[in-house]
């Protein structure tokens, strides 16, 4: 792909030689490769010269065992062994070794974290890694010491899906695309930092194990800004996302800050996950730390971290502890919550990833006793602990004068400037204090920054949507007639109890006085479960789920039996321990190890319960990307509200949006919580349903616009054979089915219904007819995405196989030429599927097919300036045909055996010039058929791709097959000849 290296690959490699690094070009000059055998992605010779070089004491013996330490590790999957490669570069290894002292432990470095000059950084484009059955060839690979640390997938900024296909092809080579695991080399992601996709453009990164849907931009380079960047890299002041993504993971310190201080491992459901630093989290760090380094510059010695709902609060926390630990001589860290689930969450956050030894304050005492100590420690805690005890008067006692205390506040705008506050700032009055909160302070607030400065970092709600990072929340008022907003308790009395009498409704008036009371009515909660699991069942698509936030625990119970009764969707109740509850209320509270049960079925996409119903319970700190809707029946308001409606914020695989259905009315409330903080901070926390109305319009506007009549198929897939104009409609095609995802059911997509069946019939041909792999519902929503799929079928497109109909399958190839209705539709459907066809086969006989290629576009070009009637290219295109199916025959022709050595004689025909240098075709077919045998005798070996040693073998034999004819050959064409030769053998023989 021409355009992919001249655009985007050669740009790359660039860069990093701007940046340090030292860089080959295999398209440019030849790489000798030192690998044993190319299933390997380590360059064990630059790690052998680096911990040589980094441990110059280290004997043989020690250098052999230190080096198979990083090469022979294994573990339980790949990702184990991830883990365990990381830990050891990070954390280094030891050997046993007498240096004048006896025979001692002596620590051995794979990397010098604090000289960055002692490290070989090295970058190679087109590597291949041999997999257990194809080899992979990233577009560039960077390796610290040998170690392959990154891989970078480049495409052109011109073709239509770059970030789909790209990071397709990651996770090709990852393995993570099919159930067998057969089609990457995981081998190479065993070392993985971080994981590229760059167009040029746009550029998103991960790392491995990271699904598609979470790779994410790196906006902003802090500390330096795209004015440097331009500067730096001789750009106009535009800077293209592509250096600034290069810049911000490969300038060689930060890439090893990032892998010693910003990458972490986590246990969740039973599997392992690795998590490297978005943008915000990376900058909040470094902001921290040059706070903390002129604290005492400032009157308050602090700041808060403002990072919207679901952008990765507690582990930006992680990150700052785990910089602190490294770059403080002995830093006691405290991080307090004011709620036992956020206390343990964090704690457990901390604990999962590794960190050294969280300690958990069990009481008051136990608090005290922590914080009074001069060691080291990280310490969780309520800061409800921070009180005095019974028998205590007067002020709270000081703990430590330490300046060396680093105090993080979690949820920092709740219960921070009262007494509590007070007294933890009295226990410990020269701590430094950095709050982190995940909605925004209030703008008539000035007690947060006097409580802790003012902010160190923002990350707001649109910058958290412009980074997919979180999904919009759109808001729908459901059930007008039972909402309590804007009417009087009687009213709405008279309405949930309409069928009594008189003399009933007075008695009920008396049991229910107030508005919870009346909310919580059996009859309408009747009602609004009904509802419910109407709308969840017709609007909410597996996987995605769902919670149920209720006015109180008794209600909650109530909301789940009648889910029960009425078989609605698979659900359990969580609501808390309370020794004052009624017994009918507390055997329905779930035990520790329930709620784990459920929590863990409700993340699970496959997982059975499919609604949680709440009171108070999983409205903060709760993570389950799978959720996508939340009934709510409960006044919530300000941060609270904020907080509770994030539970639907996180992104999912074909979520494209979460969604609030109120069933309260709790407008005014949100519009009064909007109204605390500033309009830009908070403009897009959640969006009415009837906002998407003039998107919807324009999109479908847009998406009709290609065409002139929808109904005329052929037409329109003419309108789409220019690849430009596909890409444009394709890209408009999507933003309209994502939005008719969005809005359907509700009526407002019902004037548009008919044109997306129409637009999906044009576009699953279109992909069929044009073998456009570019052309995929992904993204569209799985709602839409089912719906266009049924509908394809039903239209008697198939585009789900992998392959359309190859036209070497002349029976039901030309069936189905049958089937069009015109010489027009014929001869577009010909011409895409022949050249189709020649780009599958070319690396089998680049000869042959090449020059069929050639043929087929000057064919091509002939009928687009109408020098060729449709019956005519058709004819002519059946020529090509029947060339391409009659191989077999051209082969038995000249006395060969198959067409793999017609593909042989071709390539010596082709390089040797054999009419030219007067060969003749005797000649020829002798020296194939040497040739050939010289192949095979190799590559009958197991896994002879995978063996650079086997390789080696077949050049050096097909270089003497060459020298015996005494062909006269320079240097040049003798290595040319030999490399097509070895490419033959890789296309022809497994």
């Amino acid at each position: 792909m021409p355009n992919e290296y001249a655009e985007t690959e050669r740009p790359a490699l660039e860069t990093l030689r701007q940046l340090g690094w030292e860089v080959v070009d295999q398209n440019q000059t030849t790489w000798h490769d030192p690998r044993e055998t190319v299933s390997s992605a380590l360059l064990e010779s630059h790690l052998r010269d680096a911990v040589e070089r980094l441990n110059p004491w280290i004997d043989e013996n020690n250098l052999n065992k230190a080096v198979r330490e990083i090469q022979q590790v294994t573990g339980t999957s790949t990702m184990d062994e991830n883990e365990q490669i990381h830990e050891k570069l990070v954390r280094h290894t030891s050997v046993e070794q007498d240096r004048g002292y006896g025979l001692k432990h002596q620590t051995v470095k794979y990397i010098d974290y604090e000289n960055l000059e002692n490290n070989d950084f090295f970058a190679l484009n087109q590597f291949r890694v041999e997999g257990p059955v194809e080899s992979i060839k990233p577009d560039i690979v960077l390796f610290v010491n040998g170690v392959p640390l990154g891989v970078v997938e480049c495409k052109a900024p011109d073709i239509a899906e770059p970030l789909s296909e790209s990071l397709e092809q990651l996770q090709r080579y990852q393995n993570e695309r099919t159930e067998s695991g057969t089609e990457g080399a995981e081998e190479l992601f065993r070392y993985n930092q971080f994981s590229v996709a760059t167009w040029y453009e746009g550029a998103v990164m991960g790392t491995y194990g990271t699904p598609k849907g979470q790779y994410k931009p790196w906006r902003d380079p802090y500390p330096v800004d795209d004015e440097y960047l331009a500067e730096h890299f001789d750009l106009e002041s535009y800077v293209p996302d592509q250096y600034r993504m290069l810049y911000a993971l490969f300038e060689p310190e930060r890439l090893l800050d990032q892998l010693r201080h910003f990458t972490v491992f986590e246990n969740k459901q039973s599997s392992q996950i690795k998590m490297v630093a978005r943008y915000q989290q990376y900058r909040a760090v470094h902001k921290a730390l040059e706070r903390i380094e002129k604290r005492h510059q400032r009157e308050a010695p602090g700041g808060v971290i403002w990072h919207t709902q679901g952008s990765g609060k507690s582990l930006t926390m992680l990150f700052l502890g785990l910089k602190l630990r490294r770059e403080q001589p002995d830093p006691k860290l405290v991080l307090v919550t004011d709620r036992q689930a956020l206390d343990t969450q964090i704690h457990a956050t901390f604990e999962r990833c590794g960190f050294p030894n969280p300690q958990k304050a069990e009481g008051i005492e136990d608090l005290r006793e922590k914080l009074s100590s001069n060691a080291g420690e990280t310490i969780t805690t309520l800061i409800q602990k921070f009180q005095l005890q019974e028998d205590e008067e007067g002020d709270f006692p000081v703990l430590s004068r330490d300046d060396d205390i680093y105090v993080m506040v979690d949820e920092a705008h709740r219960t921070q400037y009262k007494h509590l506050a007070n007294n933890m700032r009295t226990a410990l009055p020269n701590g430094f204090y950095v709050g982190f909160t995940g909605t925004p302070i209030e703008k008539e607030e000035r007690d947060t920054r006097r409580t802790f400065g003012n902010y160190i970092d923002t990350y707001t709600i649109d910058q958290s949507l412009e980074d997919d990072t979180t999904v919009e929340i759109l808001y729908q008022g459901r059930l007008a007639d039972m909402h309590l907003e804007g009417e009087t308790l009687d009213t709405m009395f008279d309405r949930v109890f309409e069928g009594y009498t008189e003399e009933e409704k007075g008695e009920i008036k008396k049991r229910y006085a107030r508005t919870q009371d009346l909310a919580e009515a059996e009859s309408r909660i009747e009602r609004i479960t009904l509802d419910i699991i109407e709308h969840f069942e017709e609007d909410i698509a597996r996987p995605f789920k769902g919670m149920v936030v209720t006015t109180s625990k008794r209600a909650a119970i109530t909301y789940k039996e009648k889910l029960d009764e009425f078989n609605g969707p698979e659900s359990r109740v969580v609501v808390s321990h309370d020794h004052n509850d009624p017994e009918d209320v507390k055997t329905w509270a779930p035990t520790k190890s329930e709620l784990s049960d459920y929590k863990e079925s409700f993340i699970d996409p496959e997982g059975e319960v499919e609604l949680l119903v709440v009171c108070d319970m999983l409205l903060t700190g709760f993570d389950a990307p799978v959720a996508q809707v939340m009934y709510l029946d409960k006044p919530l308001k300000e941060h609270n509200l904020l907080q509770a409606i994030a539970r639907v914020n996180r992104p999912f695989a074909e979520k494209n949006h979460g969604l609030i259905v109120d069933y309260y009315g709790v407008s005014n409330d949100l519009k009064e919580a909007l109204a605390m903080f500033s309009a830009d901070e908070v403009e897009r926390a959640m969006v009415p349903l009837e906002d998407k109305g003039p998107e919807l319009e324009a999109a479908h506007r847009k998406a009709v616009a290609f065409f002139d009549d929808l109904e005329e198929t052929e037409a329109c897939l003419q309108t789409l054979e220019p690849e430009d104009t596909r890409i444009e409609f394709n890209n408009a095609f999507k933003r309209f089915s994502k939005l008719m995802d969005i809005v359907l059911p509700n009526p407002m997509a019902n004037p548009y219904k008919g044109d997306l069946e129409r637009l999906s019939t044009i576009y699953g041909r279109a992909k069929e007819r044009y073998r456009d792999d570019a052309m995929n519902l992904e993204g569209c929503g799985e709602k839409v995405r089912t719906l266009i799929q049924k509908h394809i079928r039903s239209s008697g497109i198939d585009i789900l196989n992998d392959e359309p109909v190859s036209v070497m399958d002349s029976g039901e190839f030309d069936t189905k030429l049958d089937t069009l209705e015109s010489d027009e539709a014929r001869a577009s459907e010909m011409q895409h599927a022949v050249k189709h066809e020649l780009n599958i086969r070319y690396d089998e006989d680049p000869v042959h097919y090449g020059s069929l290629q050639e043929r087929v576009e000057e064919l091509i070009e002939k009928y687009k300036q109408q020098r060729l009637s449709d019956r005519e290219v058709i004819e002519e295109l059946r020529d090509v045909l029947d060339e391409m199916r009659s191989r077999d025959q051209a082969a038995r022709a000249k006395g060969l055996d198959d067409t793999t050595e017609l593909s042989f004689y071709h390539a010596l025909e082709d390089i040797l010039d054999a009419e030219e240098r007067g060969i003749d075709e005797e000649r020829l077919l002798e020296l194939t058929g040497r040739l050939v045998s010289a192949v095979e005798e190799f590559a009958t070996i197991v896994e002879w791709k995978q063996k650079v040693n086997v390789q080696q073998q077949i050049r050096k034999q097909v270089k003497i097959e060459l020298y015996k004819d005494d062909l006269d050959l320079s240097t040049h064409e003798r290595d040319e000849l030999t490399n097509r030769v070895i490419e033959l053998a890789r296309a022809h023989y497994e």
